[in-house]
């Protein structure tokens, strides 16, 4: 009788930027500097760059979204930071994977900013 190995389902690896800033934000007090504050502090000590946020009033489970562009090794990585209606910690998800309303928005406005020569 022949034994067939099981598929493994992992799901893939972050790239390190997305790591990188979730690390960040774990040393951000959000509630005291806010949403906006957090991201900004984390995004300097990694040497990211936000692009917008706005207020998401609960649609995708989300208070807040913010937009921000991490360098990976010469190449840009955009990103979302979502700030959960419950108040648990800061989600962090790659853009080109993430089923956020926002994420293609997200995509879009890189790639303008990048076309203006703005994306540093």
């Amino acid at each position: 009788m022949e034994t067939l190995a099981k598929e493994e389902t992992q799901t893939p690896t972050p790239p390190l930027e997305i790591v990188e800033l979730e690390l960040a934000l774990r040393h951000q007090d959000f509630v005291d500097i806010g949403f906006e504050g957090a991201v900004m502090q984390a995004l300097e000590r990694i040497g990211g760059k936000m692009l917008f946020h706005m207020r998401m009033n609960g649609l995708a489970d989300c208070d807040w979204v913010a937009a921000v562009s991490l360098d990976g090794g010469g190449e840009r990585k955009v990103a979302l930071v979502a700030q959960p209606i419950d108040g648990g910690p800061l989600r962090v998800e790659d853009a080109e994977a993430s089923d956020l309303p926002v994420a293609g928005i997200a995509r879009a406005y890189a790639n303008v900013m990048r076309q203006l020569g703005s994306d540093d």
